[in-house]
């Protein structure tokens, strides 16, 4: 099976590995006993979700293809490395998380799990990996998307507003959007990621020809909302409108700036900084957690200050290492074959 080529937008693997950045930011704050650093870190799963629907819109919307090519290709760009990560987890925290096999297989299956909802708590959908929530949800939206990618803009519309009522209610009610990544709210994720990857499929449908701007801008921008503090004691409900207006306004606008094709240095630096994006994010976990494991004091509640930034070091070289020793072989060697 051969993979079909489309035009590169490296610019967008550029402003992606800038959310991989600030998700290992925002994580290492908060596992170090340090929250609100880096506090809206978790909007860049949101970058994430309206950056996949534009570029699968740009990828497959026109393209003929068939639910399960698609779907095949899908499962080879995002299942080698969750394999990987998924199998450190288990083998570093099989005591936290029983059942062990039914959720080592469901982890592996990319299965979230789920109990009686009069049962829901927070725990975390897969305990052997938790950042998996997010490539889950990815995973449904854009597998309901594929047979809906040529429907009418009416449709589109009407997705976009169905779920961005409810993403703003959500919103309100929670003081932000960072949500979905449990039992209780996996639902309101679901909605969450429609919203967000709509939006990038509306763009992509709609876009301009427009000049663009240095790299840098959109770049720093997109850095600048992720480590914006939380609102403080009551102004909290503003917090709910600064990471919908991110989500509605900035996020789309970065998406369309950004999808072109840089050359030179900058767009070198795009293309290798995008190729560690996605291994960066799959094992930014379980890397902390196999460094844990080597740090000779022991788990502690409040972490040293060089551990979390030994870790923003650490987790890009092993993204880097993991990328060219089994990711893309894995991932050639199962296009290749039928």
């Amino acid at each position: 099976m051969r993979e079909h080529r489309t035009q590169r937008l490296a610019a967008l693997d550029g402003l992606r590995a800038v959310a991989a950045l600030g998700v290992l930011l925002y994580h290492a704050a908060d596992w170090s006993g340090r929250p609100g650093r880096f506090a809206h870190g978790y909007l860049a799963v949101d970058f994430f979700f309206c950056l996949s629907g534009y570029v699968l819109a740009h990828a497959f919307e026109r393209r003929d293809i068939g639910w399960l090519a698609y779907l095949r290709i899908r499962v080879v760009r995002i299942w080698p490395l969750l394999v990987l990560s998924t199998l450190v987890g288990a083998v570093l925290t099989s005591r936290h998380s029983p059942p062990f096999w039914p959720n080592l297989a469901k982890g592996l299956l990319l299965i979230p799990r789920m109990g009686h909802p009069a049962e829901y708590t927070f725990p975390t959908l897969f305990p052997f990996n938790p950042p998996a929530w997010s490539l889950c949800l990815e995973v449904i939206v854009s597998a309901l998307w594929f047979p809906l990618r040529r429907a009418p803009d009416m449709v589109l519309a009407a997705v976009v507003l169905l779920s961005g009522g409810v993403v703003l209610w959500t919103a309100l009610a929670l003081n932000g959007v960072e949500t979905g990544w449990d039992q209780a709210t996996f639902w309101l994720g679901v909605v969450r990621a429609t919203f967000s990857f709509s939006l990038g499929w509306a763009c992509w449908r709609y876009r301009t020809p427009a000049r663009r701007p240095r790299l840098w801008l959109p770049a720093i921008a997109l850095f600048a909302v992720l480590v914006v503090p939380v609102f403080p004691r009551g102004l909290t409900a503003w917090n709910g409108l600064y990471d919908y207006a991110c989500l509605v306004v900035l996020f789309p606008l970065l998406v369309t700036v950004g999808a072109h094709d840089p050359q030179g240095v900058a767009g070198a630096i795009c293309r290798a900084t995008g190729d560690v994006s996605y291994p960066l994010y799959a094992l930014h976990w379980a890397t902390w957690a196999v460094m844990l494991r080597l740090y000779p004091d022991g788990w502690r509640t409040v972490l040293p200050l060089w551990f979390p930034a030994l870790a923003v070091v650490v987790a890009p070289v092993v993204a880097w290492i993991a990328l060219r020793l089994y990711d893309a072989p894995v991932r050639r060697r199962l296009l290749q074959s039928r």
